[in-house]
């Protein structure tokens, strides 16, 4: 299947190099000519395709279940509660968790939390 991988203009030689390479320890690539050159395609010509990329990554978290123990600290990662801590899981399905958010319980998606040591090791990245 076609695949196009965008990059800034500013790299177009080192790409038409590395393209032109007979051994490399990139995979194979060729860089995309129309009309005899090279488009340049601006950020806001493939905006729209970005978020059709965005919500189909949003998604295929949402369909993916993730279980948490009971007593266990959250914290929201994505959505309008991002950074929130929750104090206790007090119950889940996989698809759902029940939080308590300073004495109110609220019922989460749980694609939304994660762990502590899951968001540090997404912080540092």
């Amino acid at each position: 299947m076609p695949t196009f991988v965008f990059a800034r203009a500013i790299h177009r030689d080192e790409l038409l190099r590395l393209a032109s390479l007979p051994f490399s320890d990139h995979p194979g690539f060729s860089v995309f000519r129309h009309l005899g050159g090279i488009p340049l395609i601006s950020d806001a010509e493939v905006a729209g395709a970005r978020r059709i990329e965005d919500r189909c990554k949003r998604a295929a978290k949402q369909g993916q279940r993730q279980a948490f123990a009971v007593g266990q600290r959250v914290r929201v990662t994505e959505g309008a509660a991002a950074g929130l801590f929750g104090e206790v899981v007090q119950d889940g399905d996989g698809k759902f968790v029940l939080v308590a958010f300073a004495g109110i319980n609220l019922k989460i998606g749980a694609w939304l939390l994660g762990t502590d040591a899951v968001q540090e090791r997404a912080d540092a990245a």
